[in-house]
């Protein structure tokens, strides 16, 4: 998709598959001018057992650091603070969406028209920015004011560093794998790390 051209979603699709409403990426830029938005990154995928570290444990151990992370932002900016993450209903992105619904948080999903092809997470607004998973990375990175990183992959990596280049704040939580292990100083020099215990 060439510069200056928007993407335009199926509109029909997206109401079939979610009740949130609808944004062009201009409308969600402006919505969220007066809020505190926090970008998640992590696996979209299902959680898997590594190396004796069962499943069920690791997706425990991270909703636990994720949750405490959310709280945090929660305590701090109130009823400004927006959730954004990729829409999809599994892996870390799931619990991010869950942890929203839990704690009252306005949640957001920044995705491609390629998450129609999965299950979507519970959220208030979601903006279709391309066609192709990493079309919406541009958009997902300039909008969020600080991220969250949580294992993930590819994707995951190339939008920290994007964040990191931009001066935004980054939380990475490792022990889970994936970019949030990979990431290092050099990678996210005002990065904050937390460590799974």
């Amino acid at each position: 998709m060439g510069r200056g051209r928007e993407h335009r979603p199926d509109v029909a699709a997206w109401r079939a598959k979610t009740d949130a409403e609808l944004l062009s990426p201009a409308e969600f830029r402006e919505r969220t001018t007066s809020l505190h938005v926090v970008g998640v990154m992590g696996y979209a995928g299902r959680w898997r057992s590594v190396d004796g570290d069962p499943a069920v444990l690791r997706s425990a151990d991270a909703r636990r650091l994720l949750r405490a992370e959310l709280i945090r932002r929660k305590a701090e900016h109130g009823e400004r603070l927006l959730m954004v993450s990729g829409a999809t209903n599994s892996g870390v992105l799931k619990l991010a969406y869950a942890e929203c619904v839990a704690l009252a948080i306005r949640a957001a999903g920044v995705t491609a028209e390629e998450a129609l092809r999965f299950g979507l997470a519970t959220m208030d607004v979601v903006v279709s920015g391309g066609r192709r998973f990493g079309d919406e990375s541009r958009l997902f990175v300039e909008t969020a004011e600080e991220f969250i990183v949580l294992g993930g992959g590819a994707q995951s990596l190339q939008e920290a560093r994007m964040a990191a280049a931009l001066g935004k704040p980054v939380t990475v939580i490792r022990g889970f794998g994936g970019a949030a292990d990979a990431l290092s100083v050099e990678d996210v020099p005002t990065a904050r790390f937390i460590e799974r215990t």
